[in-house]
């Protein structure tokens, strides 16, 4: 296994009014080894465990912080595809990808941790997206061409319609909101193809990149409030204060750095947490603490770094 370096902290960096902001990186652990090669770390609820995959999304791995003990979970094609943990922490929801000749058909399934038996939502579906999870314990997800509701606690679909919370996603070349039961379709910076798409924990906000073009910040009207930059997969802070992201160059035919970044959700504070000359780091995902940052590296290795943010 390569040897990874990271910076032990950063330089303390001033905001226009004067108040200055610190992110000191503590120390680092990497989880993983051998010739598997994990991708999409991602914490659980309470921030005790990490929920990952291997490349082509084939299964799910959760690692323990408590006594660093990895499991397997399943080996279903798709599971690693964007998978959601229920709000208790539980239970897991995700794809199951089967190919029947040129077809792909999708089923949605949930796994509780530590049983094998997989249930099922839905099966079958020619499209289906990942879930999203609600604040109530139910998911949102889109069956074919219609929008489609379920509530994990009474197991059983719910009308979409009746659903009050602010939910988005990507629908070909749009942003699509549904707020108050309508829902508006957006191309905040034109036609083009709109990645890594989220909300901000508030729901007030969207975080999304526009390849060739960068990564913005903007309401829920589409208007822009923030010009990150090159900011590559970006994620929310649970408060909604930063974005952890990624800053990679290619050769035109593969990755050849990388290396997580945290901003300010105002655009004035960068943070480099890693800075290395043999690993590229890449895919972060917060702990709902916000002490850790987790992400892949792109020889297949799942690694955090503890950080302390200083305000």
């Amino acid at each position: 296994m390569k040897r990874i370096r990271f910076l032990i902290s950063v330089l303390l960096i001033f905001s226009a009014t004067g108040f200055g902001q610190q992110i000191n990186v503590l120390k680092t652990v990497a989880i993983t080894a051998g010739n598997r090669d994990f991708t999409s770390p991602q914490f659980s609820p309470d921030g005790s465990k990490i929920l990952f995959t291997q490349s082509g999304f084939r299964g799910l791995w959760l690692y323990d912080l408590s006594d660093k003990s990895i499991t397997q979970l399943n080996d279903h094609i798709g599971a690693g595809y964007e998978p959601v943990f229920t709000k208790d922490g539980r239970r897991i929801i995700f794809r199951v990808d089967e190919y029947r000749g040129m077809k792909k058909y999708s089923s949605m399934a949930i796994q509780t941790i530590g049983v094998k038996k997989v249930d099922y939502i839905v099966k079958n579906v020619r499209f289906l997206s990942p879930a999203t999870r609600l604040k109530n314990e139910s998911i949102i997800y889109r069956k074919d061409k219609d929008i489609k509701a379920y509530n994990m606690n009474r197991k059983e679909s719910i009308q979409s319609g009746g659903v009050d919370e602010t939910f988005a996603y990507i629908e070909g070349q749009k942003i699509v909101v549904h707020k108050n039961g309508e829902r508006k379709e957006l191309a905040p910076l034109g036609d083009g193809n709109y990645i890594w798409f989220s909300l901000s924990p508030d729901k007030a906000r969207m975080l999304f990149t526009l390849a060739g073009a960068g990564t913005f910040i903007t309401d829920l009207e589409g208007k822009v409030q923030v010009k990150l930059g090159i900011a590559n997969a970006p994620k929310w802070s649970p408060d909604g204060k930063w974005i952890a992201y990624m800053v990679d160059e290619d050769d035109g035919h593969t990755m050849i750095a990388s290396d997580i970044w945290i901003a300010s959700s105002d655009g004035k504070l960068r943070f480099r947490l890693t800075q290395t000359d043999d690993s590229i780091e890449m895919f972060p995902d917060w702990s709902p603490a916000m002490d850790k940052i987790v992400f892949d590296t792109f020889d297949g290795k799942i690694a955090y770094v503890n950080i302390e943010i200083i305000d």
